[in-house]
């Protein structure tokens, strides 16, 4: 299945986009004997010429596709780059920009020059990254490599695990508020079962980050499912698995 906004809230169609987030459906671990097939199926259900992922290693590093990509992509239909990246942004038509999840949070990327989509990315945020500075150098990239406005940015986050499930460890919050002691306001601590427990909210601290670097918070959007919470969706937490969700966004005239 795949998980969209309400068109309600955040409609695209009109202007050239295909995004989604898809649920434990498709196994996307490029290490599995399935993905090579989940791969196939999920061009397939797009309709689009290629996909492309980044290696990911939970840094800060952002990939950016131009026109030889195709080129150099032949007749590679799913392009795996084992460049080390997180994230990837591109204004080419036709690439579904994929990212990997299975806790950790994906954030989809649209930049605006009037009512057209120029440009589209799709990054990978972990606590690692987004503690590193990921969204400061995504939303860098778009103004300084694409010169879109910040106003013109809009930015979907898709199922991740949330607030009430992430618990975490003293020397996490530490970390934390030597960054910025204001991130105390992104943890919450808890006495359950007579202990004490400390919960991070990550999806606030990276909308928190998008607001900060320039994005208006009205174009800021949260999908609202967590992947510990619902088992339709792959959760490391929740059971240690290797297997991993997808979520994707491209440039195309078409609509799924």
């Amino acid at each position: 299945m795949i998980y969209r906004l309400d068109k309600n809230e955040l409609n695209l169609d009109e202007s050239g986009i295909k995004y989604g987030f898809i649920d434990g459906s498709i196994d996307f671990n490029p290490t599995s004997p399935e993905g090579k097939f989940a791969r196939k199926e999920f061009l397939d259900i797009l309709s689009e010429d290629y996909s492309y992922e980044v290696k990911q290693s939970h840094g800060i590093n952002i990939n950016v596709l131009d026109e030889k990509f195709k080129e150099n992509a032949k007749n590679r239909r799913s392009f795996f780059d084992n460049a080390d990246a997180d994230g990837v942004f591109t204004a080419c038509k036709g690439i579904a920009l994929c990212i990997r999840t299975a806790d950790c949070v994906p954030v989809l990327f649209a930049g605006f020059q009037g009512k057209t989509a120029a440009v589209v990315g799709a990054v990978h945020c972990g606590w690692k990254g987004a503690y590193g500075g990921i969204i400061k150098n995504a939303v860098y990239m778009l103004a300084n490599k694409f010169a879109i406005d910040a106003d013109a940015i809009l930015a979907v986050i898709g199922p991740s695990i949330c607030k009430k499930c992430y618990e975490v460890k003293e020397d996490f919050l530490n970390l934390f508020l030597n960054q910025n002691s204001l991130n105390i306001n992104f943890f919450q601590k808890k006495i359950e079962a007579g202990k004490n427990k400390i919960f991070f909210d990550l999806k606030s601290y990276i909308k928190n980050e998008l607001v900060l670097n320039g994005l208006n918070c009205r174009n800021v959007f949260d999908i609202n499912k967590c992947t510990m919470e619902n088992e339709d969706f792959f959760s490391y937490r929740r059971n240690k698995t290797d297997k991993r969700q997808v979520s994707f966004i491209s440039i195309t005239m078409s609509n799924l």
